[in-house]
C-alpha cells in the first residue's frame, strides 16, 4: 500500500506542478494576450508546424538508429524499430516523471530483445546522456556568443546578480537522503549485492563508447539530431506572422531555455511556454511570443503523446526482422 501511494505520488506531484505552472502562465495573461492566444491557434500556419514534427521525428529515428552503435559492441544485433520504439516510450515516460523514461527506455528494450540484461542497456543510455550534456554546453556557448551584441543580454550579464534561488535546506536534505541511502547500502547485504551487479552492468554498459567501431557515424548523428532540435524550433516559428522573422541567436536561445524547461518538469508542462515566452518578449521583444510558445508546445507534446503510445502498443508486435 504505502509503495503504491508513493509511485502515485511520483507521477501526481510533478503533473500537479506543471498543470499549476499552466494555469499560472494563463491566468497571468491579460485580456488582449488571451485574445491573440485563440487567434493563434486558429490562424497559425500548420504546416510549419507539420514541418517542425517531421525534422523531431528525424531526430527521434536517428537517436534510435544511433543507439545501435552503442549495442553493438554488448554482442547484440539490435532491431532498428525495437530501438525506436523504445526511443518513443521514453519520451512518453518522460512526461509523467522527468528524467524517468531513461529508465523505461532500457527496461522495454531488454524486455523484447532477446538476450539483453537491463544494466548494461542502461549504462549505453547513461553514455549518451553524458554526450546530450556536452552538446548541449556546446550549443550553450554558441547561443552565449550570438547574443554578444544583444543589447538587453548584456545589461544582464554585467549587473552582477548572483542571487540563489534554491534555499540551503535543500541541500542538507539531499546530503542526508545520500547518507542515508549510502549506509543502507553498506549494512544490508541484499541491497549491497543487487547494487553492486546494477553497477557492473552499467559500467559493462558505459564502456562500448570505447569500443565503437563507426565512431564517424556516430558523430555525425550526433550532430544532425541536435541540428535537428534547433532546427525544429526555427521551421515552428514560421507558423505565426509575430516570429516568421526570428533571428538565429533568438532561435538558439528559445531552444536552450526550452531544453532546460522539458528537463526541469514533465515534458515542459507550463515551464516551457512561461520561459521561453518571457525569453522572446522580454530580450528581443517578441509579440505574441505567449502565443508562438503554446502552440510550439501543444505540437511537441501533442506528437510525443501520440507516437509513444503507438510505440508502446506496437513494440509487443515488432518482428524480428534485423535493419543494418
Amino acid at each position: 500500500m504505502k509503495k503504491t501511494l508513493i509511485n502515485i505520488l511520483k507521477i501526481v506531484l510533478p503533473l500537479g506542478i506543471g498543470v499549476y505552472l499552466t494555469w499560472f502562465f494563463i491566468s497571468n495573461m491579460s485580456e488582449e494576450e488571451l485574445t491573440s492566444l485563440k487567434e493563434a491557434f486558429i490562424k497559425a500556419d500548420y504546416i510549419y508546424l507539420f514541418y517542425g514534427l517531421i525534422i523531431m521525428l528525424l531526430s527521434h529515428m536517428s537517436r534510435a538508429y544511433r543507439w545501435k552503435y552503442m549495442l553493438e559492441p554488448l554482442g547484440h544485433k539490435p532491431n532498428f524499430w525495437k530501438m525506436y520504439h523504445s526511443v518513443m516510450i521514453g519520451y512518453l515516460i518522460n512526461l509523467t516523471i522527468p528524467r524517468s523514461g531513461e529508465v523505461a527506455r532500457a527496461g522495454y528494450y531488454a524486455k523484447f530483445q532477446e538476450n539483453t540484461k537491463f544494466d548494461k542497456v542502461f549504462g549505453t543510455i547513461i553514455v549518451e546522456r553524458i554526450i546530450d550534456l556536452v552538446m548541449l554546453s556546446i550549443v550553450l556557448g554558441i547561443t552565449l556568443y550570438l547574443q554578444k551584441d544583444l543589447e538587453a543580454f548584456n545589461e544582464i550579464r554585467n549587473s552582477g546578480k548572483t542571487e540563489t534561488v534554491i534555499p540551503m535546506w535543500v541541500y542538507f536534505t539531499a546530503a542526508g537522503a545520500i547518507l542515508v541511502g549510502i549506509v543502507a547500502i553498506l549494512k544490508i547485504p541484499i541491497l549491497k549485492e543487487k547494487v553492486l551487479g546494477l553497477i557492473k552492468g552499467v559500467l559493462e554498459g558505459v564502456k562500448t563508447i570505447f569500443k565503437l567501431k563507426q565512431r564517424a557515424a556516430y558523430i555525425l548523428h550526433t550532430l544532425f539530431i541536435w541540428g535537428c532540435y534547433v532546427g525544429m524550433i526555427w521551421v515552428c516559428a514560421f507558423a505565426l506572422p509575430e516570429t516568421a522573422g526570428l533571428s538565429m541567436n533568438a532561435v538558439f536561445a528559445a531552444f536552450v531555455v526550452g531544453a532546460v524547461a522539458i528537463s526541469a518538469s514533465p515534458g515542459g508542462l507550463g515551464l516551457y511556454p512561461f520561459m521561453v515566452a518571457t525569453l522572446l518578449s522580454q530580450l528581443y521583444g517578441i509579440e505574441n511570443a505567449g502565443s508562438f510558445s503554446m502552440l510550439a508546445w501543444s505540437a511537441l507534446t501533442l506528437f510525443t503523446i501520440l507516437a509513444g503510445l503507438v510505440s508502446l502498443f506496437v513494440l509487443p508486435f515488432t518482428n524480428k526482422k534485423q535493419i543494418a
